[in-house]
């Protein structure tokens, strides 16, 4: 199954248990035994787009929720651009880079690291390398290229992204003086764009409410989300709607703990300016 067969099973029985409609009712307006209903939210058999609609509809979803989901039962089996990168990357990075293909909006947490979206590829080439010593180099070079292709719908202002980093990921020199300088600099580029907001969470600021866990959140067309954590054995997608909520309220709470977007980017540019003058004295 696709990770939108699954995201699709999932976004069914969640319209269903919210709308407090049993499987036998949800059974008896398709016309089919309950068994077909379980099979469909368990992610064991395939939902026509005709029967996504009449089951939503039954759910009481709203329109732009219908539509969504729709076009999600169309789509379900249909491998996204990211597919040739099966072989170098873990099942965790494809089916995150497959919501945020369908994401309107990411919202987006690091502590020590700007967020993949923002990166160069020398400054992921050292993260990715650093989290996986061993990787073989051909591996190490598509998925690079793999998370510099992501940026392609930052660049064309498809995705909205709000970024918020603790000061820490301005200091750690990942990479080097050239690639640190190089990245810093790609950041205040990227900053300026109108679908990012960028904030940063300044050392003074003292204790938050995401203290070690690094998150993301996606926003889909219809309103709904997935939140994303990120550890290291893997990843954890939370989809439970008092789940995205949490984490949209603590990024909410991260929005208001870190300095303005003003603030930040004069922050930012001020560590370009003195980690310069910084690495010129070392060398």
């Amino acid at each position: 199954m696709t990770p939108k067969q699954r995201r699709l099973a999932r976004r069914l029985r969640q319209l269903r248990t919210n709308a407090g409609v049993g499987i036998d009712d949800a059974a008896a307006h398709l016309g089919c035994k309950h068994p077909k209903i379980t099979k469909i939210e368990l992610c064991q058999l395939g939902a026509k787009p005709d029967e996504v609609r009449r089951l939503c509809e039954l759910y009481g979803a709203g329109r732009a929720t219908v539509e969504s989901m729709v076009t999600l039962a169309r789509t379900a089996k249909t491998r996204g651009w990211y597919q040739s990168y099966d072989d170098a990357a873990n099942p965790g990075n494809i089916e995150f880079v497959d919501l945020e293909s369908d994401a309107v909006s990411v919202s987006a947490f690091q502590i020590d690291l700007v967020p993949g979206l923002l990166q160069t590829p020398d400054y992921s080439r050292a993260v990715i390398r650093a989290a996986h010593p061993d990787l073989a180099e051909d591996v190490l070079a598509q998925r690079v290229e793999l998370r510099a292709k992501r940026q392609d719908r930052v660049l064309d202002g498809s995705l909205a992204v709000w970024a918020v980093i603790t000061e820490a990921a301005l200091l750690r020199a990942t990479g080097g003086r050239e690639v640190h300088l190089a990245q810093l600099a790609r950041l205040t580029e990227l900053v300026a764009r109108p679908n990012v907001q960028f904030q940063i969470i300044p050392n003074r600021a003292g204790e938050h409410m995401a203290m070690g866990v690094p998150f993301s959140c996606f926003r889909f067309d219809d309103g709904y989300g997935t939140a994303v954590v990120d550890h290291l054995s893997g990843t954890l997608f939370l989809e439970e709607e008092q789940d995205v909520d949490r984490y949209r309220l603590a990024f909410h709470h991260l929005c208001g703990v870190a300095s303005s977007q003003p603030d930040s980017l004069a922050l930012l540019r001020r560590y370009l300016e003195e980690e310069h003058s910084e690495w010129e004295c070392r060398s």
